[in-house]
């Protein structure tokens, strides 16, 4: 049976609502009731979206995952803009979406601790993330010095994971993103 728009649109109201939940409270201590809760929706109606939690945090990262990993392609694509620019708005699609909220910390900790129910989902986009980087700088054909454009991208990478720990708010992440791009890419 295939799914109705209306379906689609309900689903991804819940995976929005299950990402805040999960982020808040953990995948263990997050109960189908929470997120149907969360979502306004039954618990019987949520259970026929999706056949249990392990399904629904799957998604719901899955959904988190790609939206970010669409956002970053696009970024890295805009017209007009130099790499400087792409690459910090890349990096910000990336990990500043949830910088200065309350579930900055939670999505961090379900990614990182959600291995067992995620298996290697986190580490393909991760991979696919430093991929769509490192095809950006090399692309651009400015000299890079003695590095690579892969060590480029993880060096940027890292300086982002780590920033987004230790700033108050978006903007001071893209302050400290853009610094990092302009060393990184310095000749």
């Amino acid at each position: 049976m295939a799914a109705t728009r209306g379906d689609t649109q309900r689903r991804e109201q819940v995976l929005a609502a299950a990402l805040t939940v999960f982020a808040t409270f953990g995948y263990r201590k997050t109960s189908m009731d929470a997120v149907a809760q969360a979502a306004d929706i039954s618990r019987p109606g949520l259970y026929f979206l999706f056949s249990g939690k392990e399904e629904l945090f799957r998604e719901t990262m899955r959904q988190a995952l790609d939206e970010a990993l669409g956002d970053v392609r696009t970024a890295l694509a805009a017209p007009g803009a130099d790499l400087n620019a792409r690459l910090v708005a890349a990096l910000d699609a990336n990990l500043g979406r949830y910088v200065g909220t309350h579930i900055n910390e939670g999505v961090d900790d379900l990614l990182e601790h959600g291995t067992a129910q995620l298996q290697s989902m986190y580490d393909d986009y991760r991979g696919a993330f430093l991929d769509a980087l490192t095809e950006a700088v090399a692309a651009s054909g400015r000299p890079t010095a003695s590095v690579t454009p892969r060590q480029i991208a993880e060096v940027l990478n890292a300086a982002a994971e780590g920033w987004k720990h230790r700033v108050a708010d978006r903007p001071a992440f893209v302050d400290k993103l853009t610094m990092a791009v302009d060393v990184a890419l310095r000749p």
